[in-house]
């Protein structure tokens, strides 16, 4: 079997579908979190109650992995049942233990039990003292039934972030096809919504023998602590959300002020999420021009050279092959670095391609002197492979990937756990020519990062799973202050405008923003995460909204 590769295999938008790799995690896992076995006690509890599961533990080093049986589908408890895939990294004093924190990187389609050695250092000693660090891979992902479409294929799969031409557009629907009647024949497609996963979470809290669960949720697991929260909410000791996407946006949509239903806009391109991207750019690149060229060597007009190059390469595409660089390498590839806060890359990188465009023919981008510059290439593949050691995946990293021949008429391994979540949560227009009007309405709004965001729900038009067990609101939470919600001001994937969406849905949350560019706060900037680490080990939120300094500086001499 050939090494998998993205669906879009010049995206960097798929390559950010990664969770942690559970095995490379172990490494990393301080000694002192070792585990011991699972006690006979947590195992009584567990079969106390006769609808409450059981979690069958084994030792994996320094995790315990676990399998647990739930309801296929959960309105036919005595049903046929599917088998999810656990990780808990154990309170390191379990004499004073608290409870679980349960985990959820993103995605949709990430996996939280590779995570979870992961979250476990994220979250701090105090925390990592008292409680359980559990992920669980959503049903339909990774080793909890993952949705793994196999058959031929009717189509070549696009090589574009996004479709930009007729072209294109006819191969990327002729793929989603493709992708729909594979996955059409998994039972799993019915049964993949937030919903269930919370369900199923809920569940394992009560195998685990606590009366309560903590949970941090990362991206699209802010939609997932905001459903969980919302169908169960006295189980819930405190949430943390970081990097929000709003979730009624998510669900229903929100309907335009000219009166445009939400529901008819694809719900990929009714998040906000290019306007996030571009102002992420936005403000990256104004700090190049603050720091002139000594620094940057983009600086005079920044944002003006960037706009440049993209416009560039979309209108002469012979000059993007020339110069081993195409229109949707260079927008997927400025995101993938915004996710990271990288924006003195993007600013290189821009640099370096407008100088190799200059050198193509035609009136040279800029003043800049042409010279040679090979690296263009390099760098696309740098970005992939920092993208996949992150441990956040974005809300449409999880894009489907693709084993096997790239020609029509192959035989081919669809990940379609993305398109599963996604397409069963979310209302969705069931005429492809939305996005192509939904496109060029992002565009307007976030420049090229609109259809870039906009096409990735394209396959939900004729999706094959139901929705009938979605969760779509109301989103509220009784006593929700033990809600914490954590934003970058310049989130490139999920902006600030859906935390205080949530915010404003949960009314007594507390909302933690910081001053950086990147995709989740938690980590990054030590203010918000010590703020995340005490809310987790106390249940006590703040008493006001926190705003923290920018602690990332970009450009340094």
């Amino acid at each position: 079997m050939k090494t998998p590769t993205t669906r879009r295999a010049a995206s960097l938008v798929a390559a950010l579908a990664v969770s942690v790799p559970l095995l490379a995690t172990l490494a990393t896992v301080p000694a002192s979190s070792a585990p011991t076995a699972p006690s006979a006690a947590v195992g009584a509890r567990a079969s106390a109650a006769p609808d409450t599961p059981t979690i069958r533990w084994r030792d994996c080093g320094r995790v315990d992995c676990g399998r647990m049986s739930v309801p296929l589908d959960h309105d036919e408890p005595d049903g046929a049942s599917i088998d999810l895939e656990v990780a808990r990294v154990p309170a390191r004093k379990p004499a004073r233990r608290i409870g679980a924190v349960f985990v959820n990187p993103g995605g949709p389609g990430g996996g939280a039990a590779g995570f979870a050695p992961y979250a476990a250092r994220l979250l701090g000693p105090q925390v990592r003292n008292r409680f359980d660090i559990v992920g669980i891979d959503p049903r339909g992902v990774g080793g909890s039934s993952g949705l793994l479409c196999r058959g031929r294929s009717d189509a070549s799969y696009p090589r574009v972030a996004f479709p930009d031409t007729r072209p294109q557009r006819r191969d990327w629907l002729a793929f989603d096809a493709t992708e729909q009647r594979l996955c059409a024949k998994k039972r799993i497609v019915d049964h993949m919504s937030t919903a269930d996963t919370a369900r199923d979470m809920d569940l394992a809290r009560q195998a685990l023998g606590d009366e309560q669960a903590s949970f941090f949720g990362a991206s699209y697991g802010s939609v997932l602590g905001a459903t969980w929260v919302s169908l169960f909410p006295e189980t819930m000791r405190v949430a943390v959300v970081d990097g929000v996407l709003d979730p009624v946006a998510w669900t229903t949509g929100r309907d335009l002020p000219d009166g445009t239903p939400g529901s008819s806009l694809p719900s990929s391109g009714r998040l906000g999420s290019e306007v996030g991207a571009r102002d992420a750019l936005v403000a990256g690149l104004a700090e190049c021009d603050t720091a002139g060229r000594s620094t940057c060597r983009l600086a005079g007009d920044a944002l003006g050279r960037w706009d440049a190059v993209a416009a560039r390469l979309r209108g002469d595409r012979a000059a993007g092959r020339r110069i081993g660089l195409s229109y949707s390498d260079f927008v997927g590839s400025t995101l993938g670095m915004l996710y990271g806060g990288d924006v003195a890359f993007i600013a290189d990188f821009a640099f370096r391609a407008e100088r190799r465009l200059a050198r193509t023919g035609g009136r040279p981008l800029s003043g800049e002197p042409a010279e040679a510059d090979a690296s263009l290439a390099r760098t696309v593949r740098q970005v992939r492979e920092q993208l996949a050691r992150s441990p956040f995946p974005g809300p449409y990293a999880a894009a489907p990937t693709v084993t096997g021949q790239r020609q029509a008429g192959s035989r081919v391994w669809i990940d379609g756990s993305f398109h599963g979540v996604l397409c069963s949560d979310g209302l969705n227009p069931t005429d492809t020519g939305a996005w192509v009007e939904n496109a060029e309405r992002t565009r307007a709004a976030g420049g090229d990062f609109g259809p870039l965001w906009s096409w990735s729900s394209s396959a939900c038009a004729a999706w094959p799973g139901s929705g009938e067990d979605a969760y779509r609101g109301p989103f509220t939470m009784p006593g929700a202050e033990r809600l914490l919600v954590v934003s970058n001001r310049h989130d490139p994937a999920t902006p600030l405008s859906g935390a205080l969406a949530l915010q404003e849905l949960m009314p007594g949350s507390r909302l933690v923003t910081t001053g950086d560019t990147g995709h989740v706060a938690t980590g990054t900037n030590d203010c918000a995460t010590s703020v995340v680490r005490a809310v987790l080990r106390t249940a006590e939120t703040p008493a006001e909204d926190v705003v923290c300094a920018r602690e990332r500086e970009p450009f340094t001499p």
